[in-house]
């Protein structure tokens, strides 16, 4: 039975780039990036994942997104992984092929429950909860200094936590800091997982990953 793999970490972790290197050297496994999709060969569906990118992750730094209520990006985030799954992933496992993706839901239920805030933190597990479900997780285990460093001068005020400050300073200290705490969540959320967690270095390359794939794949 092939399985859906999902690859996490915080922001500049490598995910991205470690699942681009692999999409050249396997063709066993689809390999999917929600910044550089596949055609799927169904154009609504396409457009409308496009625009919800756009909406999601594509828009302006410049505009307060966190201003925005907390409620509104939880469903705006599970609208957009329940349709990338259906789109996407779901239709290569019906073709017995291992799927793996750049991240789920975990690192944002992560920065949810960072906020305190009861009601938000339980209705956000309950709607997450709800999206298909990993079979494997991979945690890169990058160092925030270092995600700092790859991010710096393309990272957003979200990533330095403007959600929690309301502000938009962009500082490497405010970022290390903020993924420092992002991190700790996420690795508590994924301990509770019932999905089994391969922890990597944020440096592992693309063969160490195809290989750690082909090993649970084929034990």
């Amino acid at each position: 039975m092939a399985e859906f793999w999902v690859v996490e970490g915080i922001d500049g972790a490598g995910k991205s780039h470690l699942l681009s290197r692999l999409a050249d050297i396997t063709c066993e496994t689809v390999v999917l990036r929600k910044d550089d999709r596949p055609e799927s060969g169904n154009r609504w569906a396409e457009e409308r994942l496009a625009a919800m990118h756009r909406l999601t992750w594509g828009y302006d730094h410049a505009e307060p997104v966190w201003h925005y209520p907390s409620r509104y990006w939880l469903h705006t985030l599970a609208a957009w992984y329940e349709l990338f799954h259906h789109v996407h992933v779901a239709p290569a496992l019906a073709e017995h092929r291992p799927v793996i993706v750049d991240g789920w839901f975990f690192k944002h239920q992560a920065r949810m429950a960072l906020s305190k805030d009861e009601d938000m933190v339980s209705l956000a597990a309950q709607v997450f909860s709800a999206l298909p479900q990993p079979d494997q997780v991979v945690k890169l285990s990058t160092p925030p200094g270092l995600a700092a460093v790859r991010r710096s001068g393309s990272s957003k005020p979200s990533e330095h936590g403007a959600f929690l400050t309301d502000q938009t300073a962009t500082s490497e200290r405010g970022f290390t800091t903020y993924q420092t705490r992002t991190n700790q969540a996420l690795d508590e959320l994924l301990r509770r997982h019932p999905a089994p967690v391969h922890t990597l270095d944020g440096s592992t390359s693309s063969k160490g990953l195809l290989s750690l794939l082909r090993e649970e794949t084929n034990p």
